[in-house]
């Protein structure tokens, strides 16, 4: 359980991003890996999720797990947003099918792992 949250802010707040994104429960719930009814009661305040399922949560949404628990205004996705670059990428991921995302997600863990490893030597 998580604790030192804005517990009023967290269901506020999934709620608003899910709905941004024109997501519904059942939807947000297949994509971050948990049950609908999960998904209900944490919208409803009567659930605190953990961490993995509010990371899960936080990576459907494009926003930051700060974000969504009340610790920063600014979600994630609107700082990265601002980049010319990054709203190309995105635009562009968002039409491939899903196994090409996860094709590009896999190259991107690679290549991050390559360059921790240079950084190392």
């Amino acid at each position: 359980m998580l604790k030192g949250i804005d517990k009023n802010m967290l269901p506020k707040r999934i709620t608003e991003e899910r709905k941004k994104r024109g997501l519904s429960q059942a939807q947000l719930a297949d994509k971050a890996g948990v049950t609908p009814g999960a998904i209900s009661q944490i919208e409803n305040g009567q659930r605190i999720p953990t961490i993995p399922v509010l990371s899960g949560i936080a990576r459907v949404l494009g926003v930051s797990i700060d974000y969504l628990t009340g610790k920063s205004e600014k979600s994630e996705l609107e700082d990265l947003l601002q980049q010319e670059e990054v709203k190309i990428f995105f635009r562009g991921f968002q039409e491939l099918d899903p196994e090409d995302q996860k094709t590009i997600i896999k190259q991107i863990e690679f290549m991050r792992s390559r360059s921790r490893e240079t950084e190392k030597r």
